[in-house]
């Protein structure tokens, strides 16, 4: 189903608390860039009201409403959005909501270690990446021993899923392969290997050379193998997947960040909340000019156009949203939350 979701995250476990300058590194520069501290105020701010929409609107029993029922994709970034800003099971105003969604998660795996969502959609490989992410980072505020159990087997499932040229599509079996669920599922492992779990290296290697049989020589990426031209929610994901995969100075991750900050940035691009936090984690591992360049113009954007009650407008995810705004208001929080440095995937 959520042909479009998007994540995210990639690098150690979690960090306590935001970066500085001091002790970013080699992002050094970057990071003092963005951390100037009346800014750092009014994304703080934004995001605060979104996360407590999002606690308002979860169900009882820990799960998030959107526009397919009950999903694990949109119930898995209302919690990413929640540990993106430090809240922890343990730690913060939202123990408990956090608690209920990470066992909420837990109960939907079946035998075979997927994530299975509630309501059933046409594209469970989707939900089931972002529930096994959200997972993985919970387990590093929640190091509980079923939860290990719970994400290797999830991790195993999709290394059995990759289809021989190294992709994966809409069902957990090795048949033909897309860029946008492949995305999905290599930022997962990404964090899934950060985190120590067992993940047999050939499955990367093999993952990169779908990435590439994706590229458009003149920028972009297509979303199937030599199919189609470049668009810009694809062209954002498979950035993302190669610098994810190692691949950062491949000639085809600058092309595509060219090719994307010559784009109308503007709400009616199709699938505009998976294309934007793509972006941003895409042009923040790039740093420098692609960073400066993608990051204010989508800060401004989101500063600017959240609603009173800290939603985000659904744009061109009204199908996944459905009544309430879960789904688009996670992903704003989530985009700005890579200022934060909270959660591995907003670090390099």
């Amino acid at each position: 189903m959520l042909r479009c979701l998007c994540m995210m995250l990639a690098t150690l476990l979690l960090s306590a608390s935001p970066l500085t300058a001091q002790d970013a590194g080699g992002a050094s520069a970057d990071a003092a860039a963005m951390l100037d501290p009346a800014e750092m105020q009014r994304i703080e701010a934004a995001v605060d009201k979104a996360l407590e929409y999002l606690v308002a609107q979860q169900r009882p029993d820990g799960s998030w409403p959107s526009g397919y029922g009950n999903n694990n994709g949109v119930n898995a970034v209302c919690l990413l959005a929640l540990l993106g800003r430090g809240h922890t099971p343990s730690r913060g105003p939202y123990q408990a909501p956090i608690l209920k969604a990470i066992n909420f998660i837990y109960a939907t795996q079946n035998d075979a270690g997927l994530y299975v969502s509630p309501n059933k959609s046409h594209g469970p490989m989707y939900e089931h990446a972002l529930s096994t992410l959200a997972m993985i980072e919970s387990y590093g505020y929640f190091p509980e021993p079923r939860l290990h159990a719970s994400i290797q087997k999830a991790l195993d499932l999709i290394v059995k899923a990759q289809t021989p040229q190294g992709g994966w599509r809409y069902q957990p079996v090795p048949t033909d392969a897309d860029l946008s669920v492949t995305v999905m599922q290599v930022v997962a492992l990404h964090a899934g290997r950060n985190a120590q779990f067992r993940i047999p290296e050939e499955t990367f290697e093999k993952a990169l050379q779908y990435a590439r049989s994706c590229v458009v020589p003149t920028g972009g990426f297509t979303y199937q193998s030599g199919k189609g031209g470049p668009a810009p929610p694809r062209t954002a994901a498979g950035i993302l997947c190669m610098q994810l995969l190692g691949a950062f100075d491949d000639p085809a991750v600058a092309q595509g960040l060219e090719w994307l900050n010559k784009i109308d940035y503007k709400p009616q691009i199709g699938h505009f909340w998976y294309m934007n936090y793509y972006a941003m984690q895409a042009s923040f591992q790039a740093g420098g000019e692609y960073w400066t360049r993608w990051s204010g113009r989508a800060k401004e954007f989101l500063l600017r156009t959240q609603d009173a009650d800290g939603s985000w407008p659904s744009y061109t995810g009204a199908q996944f949203n459905g009544n309430a705004r879960c789904y688009s208001t996670a992903f704003g929080a989530m985009s700005l939350q890579v200022f934060l440095h909270y959660l591995p995937a907003y670090q390099r």
